[in-house]
């Protein structure tokens, strides 16, 4: 079969779409297809990964200096500019997708099954587009999948006409699919019947962890990205500076965090940036618990917790104002009692992802 994937960011960026990206093409070669992804390159050299995973990687050319691997501050000042005027207008850079996308479609025939990958959302757009165009010729079947919302996502506000774009590829793709359950409701309730649950998929035999040894003081973690007043540490570590408890508390993040909080902790909080998914799941593996910062809605679930899963150590869940001061206490003195209780890993497995994608394919096609 002829698959057709694609996204704004696959291997080796490291973030939630770049896995979804990169570990469903592997995957879905392994079964025996011929995948093709297209997705900005920038300069990273993916000749020897094409030669391990059997993936067909192709870039997405760019004018306004879409987000890729290895692209460090290479973005020009006209780019900066655009990106602050206009990205809340008609979402700069990223509305280029709409534009590129249609004519990927087209340099790629007789495609069985088409994956569009959001975020960035204006890449279902420009698959919308071409479908509207070229029906005949476009892909049997197109899944929009579709890691946050879009339109209706409470972190993000984007202007009302945003919406008929929005419709508009929910209304042509055969299927939209989601990581949870709870994900349904960022969307309008309309498409709520081309929804289905799909959850981030991971190759477990990539994720070694540490044999866990308790640490000689209370040592626990966060990893994952951080946005000031939605999944905000700064009223934890405010308590944290407040107590006269001995801790470690590692940040594992591509966030900023200000420095004034390992400063003033005396190193007891410690911030670590740009680490690997893989290293990150084996030093999280090593603590004696873990911290989840939830989401001040439930649309949204951080991939990372299927990380603390496959780490296998306890995680407590604080709110953006930390008001679980006395469940804290208790994790600290070794009582996880109140800990997450996680899922089947089993639903996590890439194998099983696949198979989803797969299956809802067949029910078009077949």
């Amino acid at each position: 079969m002829k698959i057709l994937i694609i996204s704004g960011y696959a291997f080796p960026t490291q973030n939630p779409r770049a896995f979804r990206t990169s570990e469903l093409a592997e995957q879905l070669v392994r079964q025996g297809h011929s995948v093709t992804v297209y997705s900005p390159m920038g300069k990273y050299d993916y000749s020897e990964y094409q030669k391990e995973t059997g993936v067909s990687m192709k870039d997405i050319p760019s004018v306004m200096t879409l987000p890729r691997p290895n692209m460090g501050k290479e973005r020009n000042i006209l780019t900066k500019v655009l990106w602050r005027l206009l990205r809340k207008l008609v979402d700069i850079p990223e509305v280029e997708y709409a534009f590129r996308v249609p004519s990927i479609i087209k340099k790629e025939p007789d495609t069985d099954l088409l994956i569009t990958i959001a975020t960035p959302h204006m890449i279902h757009v420009g698959a919308a587009r071409e479908k509207t165009r070229r029906p005949g010729s476009f892909p049997k079947v197109w899944i929009a999948d579709s890691g946050d919302p879009y339109y209706l996502n409470p972190m993000h506000h984007y202007p009302s006409y945003m919406k008929r774009y929005e419709k508009k590829w929910c209304g042509q793709s055969d299927f939209i699919t989601v990581p949870t359950e709870e994900s349904r409701k960022g969307y309008f309730e309309e498409f709520w019947n081309k929804i289905e649950v799909i959850p981030q998929g991971f190759d477990f035999s990539k994720t070694p962890i540490a044999t866990y040894v308790p640490g000689k003081v209370p040592t626990f973690a966060f990893a994952g990205r951080l946005y000031p007043g939605q999944r905000d540490l700064s009223s934890f570590m405010d308590y944290l500076l407040g107590i006269d408890i001995d801790f470690k508390f590692k940040i594992i993040t591509f966030s900023h965090v200000d420095p004034k909080y390992s400063e003033l902790s005396r190193g007891r909080i410690e911030v670590i940036h740009g680490m690997s998914r893989k290293d990150v799941i084996w030093e999280i593996s090593k603590c004696d618990f873990l911290i989840n910062v939830l989401n001040p809605d439930t649309v949204q679930t951080p991939s990372k917790l299927i990380d603390y899963a496959l780490s296998g150590r306890p995680v407590m869940n604080v709110s953006n104002d930390f008001r679980e001061q006395d469940a804290f206490l208790r994790f600290m003195s070794g009582d996880y009692s109140g800990a997450v209780v996680f899922d089947r890993l089993e639903k996590y497995s890439i194998v099983n992802v696949a198979a989803g994608f797969m299956e809802l394919y067949s029910r078009v096609a077949e």
